[in-house]
């Protein structure tokens, strides 16, 4: 399939390059730049720009950052003339990423004739990244190049859990397997959808379900299927701790599902089978967040006193303080002070805690500046409170 198309995205071009005659962009420019993009030239050099772009959403203290970019910057000689190429850091220019509700970094999205045509998260191969481009360029749309590049694991992956389910389903007479055949690693794609929250995650799933995939033990945690769960623990209760290939242990595919699933969570059977918290986590599946997303302080002595570690830290360099802090969770954050969290610890943008509040703080003062609804004023009033209140105490 991907051959078909780039065999008509090469053919589209030469004959776009025929038609222009000896002087067509094209040729590769070694002295072509990446364009950095910040607030003040966005509007000009990507919605006003009469080639294809990509924006390259960047941050210096995000790790797999530091594989994309140079991939991006590689690709400025090669499209010179035909399409552009920018980089943006979400931390110098925030308005434009929260703007475009661009949901964590690194984070590419393609932009045509001024408008949004398709957005790619993670780390994908450069490949991906020229044929997308060429294939923009030949005025193919966003989604038949998608389908293209559905051979690349990595692509895979990021197609099944930020499509809707429209698009889904349009793929898959091109491809049946797209949702039961699994990744290189031995993750399946229900496995992946369950941990990777999202507005349309329920949809995925029932949409993965239809089509009888493997469904593991984890996997019956994130579904809710409880009583499922706890038999297949009584065989195998190992598996209450075993993480997925991907690194989510059951523990985090539970919590993350729980609010979604309310009181079909199947958090208390995995605890009660003796699930450890206690076990090495890091990096995106480390428990701090969805643990402090609970807003239940018996919870979060329990997993405390299971072993948890408050102070390891994701893949932002979070530890539950900064959760904490974050989310206004102030009783949780005043036991985890009293378990003896440094409030010093910073993560990957050098924040601490209260750093963390004072810039929610500021944001909430500009927003109640704004607002001229009596009633969001009085919300915005009483999230102020709580904020003080939890500066109050990481002062104290």
């Amino acid at each position: 399939m991907k051959v078909r198309f780039l065999l008509g995205v090469l053919v589209a071009g030469a004959l776009a390059a025929c038609a222009a005659g000896d002087d067509a962009p094209g040729a590769t420019d070694p002295g072509a730049q990446v364009v950095l993009l910040n607030s003040n030239n966005f509007e000009q050099e990507v919605y006003q720009a009469d080639v294809p772009v990509l924006v390259d959403f960047t941050a210096t203290w995000c790790v797999p950052c530091k594989v994309v970019d140079p991939i991006v910057e590689s690709l400025a000689p090669e499209m010179a003339g035909r399409a552009k190429i920018g980089k943006l850091d979400i931390d110098e220019s925030p308005d434009i990423y929260r703007g475009l509700r661009v949901n964590g970094v690194p984070h590419v999205l393609f932009f045509r004739d001024g408008e949004e045509q398709d957005r790619i998260v993670g780390v994908q191969s450069r490949e991906t990244y020229v044929d997308y481009l060429e294939a923009m360029i030949a005025g193919e749309s966003a989604f038949d190049a998608s389908l293209s590049f559905l051979d690349d694991d990595a692509f895979r992956r990021h197609f099944v859990v930020s499509r809707p389910v429209e698009d889904l389903e349009r793929a898959l007479p091109e491809r049946p397997d797209l949702l039961v055949e699994p990744f290189e690693n031995g993750q399946t794609p229900l496995s992946l959808i369950l941990i990777s929250p999202s507005v349309r995650q329920n949809a995925q799933i029932d949409l993965a379900l239809a089509h009888s995939p493997v469904i593991s033990t984890a996997d019956l945690a994130g579904l809710g299927r409880c009583d499922q769960l706890k038999a297949a623990l009584a065989d195998d209760p190992e598996a209450a701790s075993r993480p997925d290939p991907d690194g989510a242990s059951p523990l985090w595919v539970a919590l993350m599902r729980s609010h979604r699933l309310a009181d079909r969570s199947c958090l208390r059977t995995l605890l009660d089978a003796g699930a450890d918290p206690s076990g090495e986590q890091q990096g995106r599946f480390q428990l701090a967040r969805p643990v402090i997303l609970r807003e239940n302080v018996e919870l979060l002595r329990e997993f405390l006193e299971r072993g948890l570690d408050p102070e390891s830290t994701d893949d932002e360099g979070y530890n539950m303080l900064h959760w904490a802090s974050l989310y206004g969770m102030v009783d949780g954050a005043r036991l985890l002070l009293e378990h003896g969290v440094d409030t010093g610890a910073r993560t990957l943008q050098g924040q601490t805690a209260l750093d963390i509040v004072l810039d929610r703080r500021q944001r909430r003062m500009e927003a109640l500046e704004e607002v001229e609804s009596e009633e969001h004023r009085t919300q915005l009033a009483d999230t102020l409170t709580k904020i003080d209140e939890m500066i109050e105490l990481l002062e104290g």
